[in-house]
């Protein structure tokens, strides 16, 4: 492998360059945007993995700016002296110039090292050094059978090479990728992976023959459209032209790169290859060298600017994102604000009230029939129980067996009857259910009527108040207290004992001093009230009328003499009885009415409570987003002003 001397760079002294670079480096401040990025994104809740891919394109640039190395891919066509390019930048022929079009996918990276050396790069990250490059026939022979594809490992992303050239050891890395016109489509695509993920800067050679090929043209504005405008265009086998055409050829490479691919300012240097590996040709290393001197310029400046674009893409990424969020809070807040002032919107006490009349009327057509039921079930109840104690009253066979049972077991039997009516009914204690299932079913009724329309009318309040308003309790209780009205009612009371001072003397006769101690013995045995002790009373002031007997022929004789008063008396009893009953039962229709109207009004107070809950809710809710659209809106302008404060320093590290 024939080696050459490196010749010198042109005006462009290594101190130049490094004090020019640390100029760049201060004016781009990438570690103060990495900073305001990594603050910015911590303050909002991102995508899980929107913000691992900013996590990532921030890694990419931390770790960019710790590499010491600047990346130069190099792309062109098959023939178009790219291998010899990159020869002559090494001063060796380390490339088969000649070779045929490979099959590897990979590209080579060329970098410095002390000994030449090569190691197989895996797309799982796995690195693989290759061992003796010597003894299997040196480094040149070795990357020519990988990219020829007489050797093939699978996986392979890319090949890295160290090299001991003056040029790369100035930092330099040089990817050589894929010749684009290839048979093989991936080549393209490796190519086109290599510049987005690896390189700091791209070198587009053309041959000054035959100048952007349509193929490569199409190439290019399909693939790198977006970074052709930082590229460096070369063009090489530039001593191949007549030298009095050169000037000409190359204003017109100039001007087809500038049309063909919309560039508008390209930045377009001739190289001559052959001359720097050949020693012939001398009034080309001139212009080789300051070709080489501004690729180190351009490397370095390209490196900083691409750092900086990637600093604005995070930054527009961010803003994006910030305005979405934006919309997105100003949306939510909207939808639930019109929400609450259309949940509202119906007056919640007028509705109330007109549920109030217009279920009132149902209840007091419900109720008559609730009272027929009633009564029907009541007189069934009644008259079994009447008709034992009939049973009994004919059961005596003397006259005074059967003044012992009106004397005592009567009072004692009626007692008993009474009892079972009210267990029967309900209206006792550890009796039926009849009463209470009667009034709770009623009451269910026009409740669930009222929560039905309630929430047809105010479903979308209900839905917005769900943790504002607790389950209202909406079973209707029976008051205990009407059990016990049913044995202490005073009206009753009153109506029985006129009725019965009113009949005595027509029905008993002249039982009155009877009547009296009867009600004395009514005001101490809790029937249904003194009115039916009157009546028990006159019938022992009638029997007590009579003269004893002690003749048992006597007792049919007797028992017809007082069948008429015993089954007055007993008519009597029960119908008040009754009375009592259907009244207590009326007071239970009323007092299921008021709690079916409590009921109602608890949906009142405590909606009501919720409208102006959610309402003050609402108010702070206002406040809060205000407060945040604000916050956002000043990290927007802040985040303008970032991207702007890039844009200058882009502008001043072009001017140095």
């Amino acid at each position: 492998m024939e080696s050459y001397t490196i010749h010198p760079l042109q005006d462009v002294p290594e101190s130049a360059v490094d004090f020019r670079t640390q100029q760049m480096i201060e004016t781009a401040d990438i570690d103060n945007h990495i900073q305001f990025i990594q603050e910015l994104v911590g303050k909002y809740r991102f995508p899980e993995e929107e913000r691992q891919q900013i996590h990532r394109e921030v890694q990419r640039i931390l770790e960019k700016q710790q590499e010491r190395r600047l990346h130069m891919a190099v792309v062109g066509e098959f023939s178009s002296g790219k291998s010899s390019f990159i020869n002559a930048l090494l001063r060796e022929n380390l490339l088969e110039t000649d070779v045929i079009q490979g099959t590897t996918v990979a590209s080579t990276l060329l970098t410095y090292g002390e000994t030449p050396s090569l190691c197989l790069h895996t797309s799982s990250g796995v690195q693989v050094p290759v061992e003796n490059v010597e003894q299997q026939g040196g480094l040149g022979a070795l990357l020519q059978s990988y990219t020829s594809g007489e050797r093939q490992e699978e996986g392979v992303q890319y090949l890295e090479v160290g090299y001991p050239s003056d040029f790369l050891q100035q930092g330099i890395c040089i990817i050589d990728t894929p010749g684009t016109n290839s048979l093989e489509q991936w080549h393209e695509e490796v190519t086109k992976r290599t510049i987005r993920e690896q390189a700091d800067a791209c070198i587009i050679l053309t041959s000054g023959e035959k100048p952007l090929p349509q193929t490569f043209s199409r190439f290019l504005e399909e693939n790198l459209q977006d970074v052709l405008p930082s590229c460096i265009f070369v063009v090489t086998k530039i001593d191949l032209i007549p030298t009095k055409q050169q000037a000409r050829q190359m204003e017109y490479i100039r001007r087809k790169i500038q049309e063909e691919l919309d560039i508008a300012n390209p930045l377009v240097l001739p190289y001559s290859a052959l001359p720097v590996m050949n020693g012939q040709g001398q009034e080309y290393l001139s212009v080789n060298g300051e070709t080489e001197g501004e690729l180190l310029r351009f490397l370095r400046e390209q490196r900083i600017k691409i750092q900086l674009q990637r600093c604005v893409t995070l930054l527009e990424h961010t803003m994006e994102h910030l305005r979405e969020s934006m919309e997105q809070i100003s949306k939510e807040q909207k939808e639930k604000h019109e929400q609450l002032v259309q949940a509202v919107t119906t007056d919640l006490q007028g509705f109330v009230l007109g549920q109030k009349t217009e279920i009132n009327h149902l209840f007091q057509e419900d109720a008559p029939v609730k009272m027929g039921e009633f009564w029907d079930a009541l007189n069934g109840w009644v008259s079994k129980e009447k008709a034992q104690v009939y049973e009994e009253f004919y059961k005596p066979k003397t006259e005074s067996e059967i003044r012992i049972f009106l004397n005592g077991k009567l009072k004692q039997l009626l007692e008993e009857k009474k009892q079972l009516v009210l267990q029967e009914s309900g209206m006792k204690q550890g009796g039926s259910q009849y009463f209470q299932n009667v009034v709770q079913e009623l009451g269910r009724k026009y409740c669930a009527c009222f929560e039905e329309n309630f929430k047809r009318e105010y479903q979308q309040l209900a839905l917005l108040a769900h943790d504002l308003v607790n389950d209202i309790d909406m079973t209707v209780h029976l008051d205990e207290s009407l059990m016990i009205n049913v044995q202490a009612n005073i009206s009753l009371q009153q109506k029985v004992l006129a009725n019965g001072k009113r009949e005595d003397r027509r029905i008993l006769g002249g039982a009155g001093a009877g009547a009296a101690a009867g009600a004395a013995i009514g005001s101490v045995v809790p029937v249904i009230g003194t009115g039916a002790g009157a009546v028990i009373g006159a019938i022992a002031g009638f029997v007590r009328s009579y003269k004893k007997s002690e003749d048992t022929t006597r007792g049919d004789s007797f028992r017809s003499q007082v069948t008429g008063d015993v089954r007055v008396m007993v008519e009597q009893y029960f119908g008040s009885l009754q009375d009592s009953m259907m009244q207590a039962f009326n007071q239970g229709l009323n007092s299921c009415w008021i709690q079916v109207d409590q009921i109602m009004n608890q949906y009142l107070d405590r909606y009501l409570f919720a409208v102006q809950e959610m309402q003050r809710r609402d108010q702070q809710e206002q406040e809060r987003v205000f407060q945040e659209l604000q916050n956002i809106q000043y990290d927007l302008d802040h985040t303008q002003w970032q991207m702007e404060q890039i844009q200058l320093a882009k502008a001043r590290i072009s001017r140095l």
